[in-house]
């Protein structure tokens, strides 16, 4: 019984370290998916500022005030819509900065906050299942492995623990 449970054991910290390992290849394709997102973001702009430049002197903020105050909705809409994109613009380059500058556990932090999901959502149905070969990527692994592991001997201890308090109160309604 011993030998089965030390297999399973091994079992789930191997498949801790293949889960963890994952995670900064995901992160790594999530980030390059994001900047392809960011970029074609700014090229909307640009064509927005081309307009701007020929007509308002450059000035992009000029341009979507005259869309705003227009009296046709649709025109009104795409002020909106252009001034929206110059925010996500602003927001995303920061997101960038962060994704491609700080650290892995970073990384992870700002993601469990700031995650994108339809961003998310295109980088699973593309993820290619890969091993990073970097020093994070293996401590992220060890690390999965051992939480894995705690997670498959904790629960393993469960029934063990019931049944010796089951016991204890059995002893003392005995007496």
């Amino acid at each position: 019984m011993n030998m089965i449970k030390s297999l399973i054991d091994k079992i789930f910290f191997a498949i801790g370290v293949i889960v963890f390992l994952q995670l900064p290849h995901f992160i790594d394709q999530y980030t390059q998916r994001i900047g392809g997102y960011t970029e074609s973001k700014i090229q909307q702009l640009e064509e927005y500022q081309l307009i701007a430049e020929n007509n308002y002197d450059g000035n992009l903020n000029l341009l979507i005030e005259n869309f705003k105050k227009s009296d046709d909705k649709a025109i009104q809409q795409t002020g909106e819509n252009i001034s929206t994109t110059q925010q996500d613009v602003v927001v995303l380059n920061d997101e960038i900065k962060t994704l491609e500058g700080d650290g892995l556990f970073s990384k992870v932090v700002f993601l469990s906050t700031n995650l994108r999901y339809n961003i998310a959502k295109g980088t699973m149905g593309t993820f290619q299942p890969g091993v990073p070969l970097n020093l994070w990527a293996f401590v992220y692994g060890l690390i999965g492995g051992i939480l894995f592991s705690l997670i498959f001997n904790g629960t393993a201890k469960i029934p063990k623990l019931v049944v010796r308090k089951y016991k204890n109160k059995s002893k003392v309604f005995a007496k």
